[in-house]
């Protein structure tokens, strides 16, 4: 049997259009730009027509308003490469207005080559020795501070009981905080207060950067002491983060930082619905832990959103580990109870500025957090 044959995945596209017929052209558009971008009746090849082809599996009108197109793809088109899967998925076409990427149903070849979280929710509770409470990550920052000062930070979140530190994602490779010197210090501290109090903490070190540096960066941070690695997948491309996740080497879990990513998921003429770019994506490639911003603070996302986030996260799908969802971005004292509820145990709370408002003995402040977690997780 062919290649092009064997197994298949889909896309659904949500389609602004005023009639079934208008609907119909704009998903065969989708279904030729996706793949061939070629004159279709210009193709001499019968193989390309019937193999190559998206093939329109259903159109159905929605209650909301549009339509909905359900193309089907050959998993052989992708090359079993993110990058690839993503430009089958929507290259050309987010190019063009009023389509939205709405679902994505992958096959099972797709799911063992991508592979998903090596550590995922379960394996991050085992490294952390937090088998049933949610967990809570704090974040070293602002941008701006010398080493010293993001150590003397590693080192009060970790006696604080901090399940998970990271570098702020603005913090790479500055002059006031190189990335060797911050990591060794920092990695350094975390496995000191580790030691002296029974602790487990992670220390994730953050590894976006251009081009191979990323690779070299990472296998730095791990040689250096860094118990987990930080990517910003929009920035550095979601190519980079598949090989993180491939490279036996490192065996280090992946944190996924959402910077740039709203910009496809935000509302506008056409993206990729936030479930999925920020949620689900990031989870096939081997994220262990990806990071979204949750309602209430800053940004503009509902509960309802952040729920569904949440779900495309650690829900049950085949061959892929559930990853450990980490809502950041108003997670407040006042807030916690609210979110913990709406969320449920199998979430990392990231806790940014509030641990600051509550004053400098950041120490206390996170054991406040982490005993608040305690009680409150049922």
């Amino acid at each position: 049997m062919d290649a092009l044959d064997t197994e298949r995945f889909t896309v659904t596209y949500q389609i602004e259009a005023d009639t079934y017929e208008e609907a119909k052209q704009i998903a065969w558009s989708v279904q030729v730009e996706q793949t061939i971008e070629f004159p279709y009746e210009r193709l001499q090849s019968e193989y390309i027509r019937d193999h190559v082809v998206g093939r329109l599996v259903s159109l159905d009108a929605v209650d909301s308003g549009g339509y909905r197109a359900v193309i089907s793809y050959a998993d052989a088109l992708t090359a079993y490469e993110a990058t690839q899967f993503l430009n089958v998925v929507f290259g050309n076409s987010s190019l063009q207005p009023h389509i939205w990427v709405v679902d994505i149903h992958i096959s099972e070849g797709l799911a063992k080559a991508f592979g998903g979280p090596r550590f995922g929710l379960d394996g991050l509770r085992r490294l952390c020795h937090t088998p049933r409470r949610a967990l809570m990550q704090a974040v070293i920052k602002p941008m701006g501070t010398p080493t010293d000062e993001l150590a003397s930070m590693c080192r009060a979140y970790a006696l604080g009981g901090a399940d998970v530190i990271k570098d702020d994602h603005g913090i790479t490779n500055q002059s006031f905080a190189p990335f060797k010197e911050r990591v060794k210090r920092c990695a350094a501290v975390v496995h000191e207060a580790n030691a002296k109090s029974g602790g487990h903490t992670l220390y994730a070190a953050n590894v976006s950067a251009d081009g191979e540096a990323v690779l070299e960066r990472a296998h730095f941070a791990k040689e250096a002491g860094a118990t987990a690695l930080m990517v910003a997948p929009a920035l550095t491309g979601f190519g980079w983060l598949q090989r993180l996740a491939k490279d036996e080497s490192l065996g280090l879990p992946l944190i996924v930082h959402p910077a740039m990513m709203g910009g496809f998921a935000l509302p506008g003429t056409s993206g990729i619905a936030d479930y999925l770019w920020i949620g689900f994506l990031p989870r096939l490639f081997g994220g262990d832990m990806p990071i979204f911003v949750s309602y209430g603070g800053r940004f503009t996302f509902t509960s309802e959103q952040c729920k569904r986030i949440h779900e495309y996260i650690s829900r049950p799908m085949p061959s892929l580990r559930a990853a450990c969802p980490s809502p950041g971005g108003g997670v407040t004292e006042a807030r916690l109870p609210e979110l913990l509820k709406l969320y449920g145990n199998d979430t990392m709370f990231l806790v940014g500025g509030d641990m600051f408002r509550r004053g400098n003995d950041l120490e206390s402040n996170m054991r406040f957090f982490v005993d608040m977690l305690e009680q409150l997780s049922v």
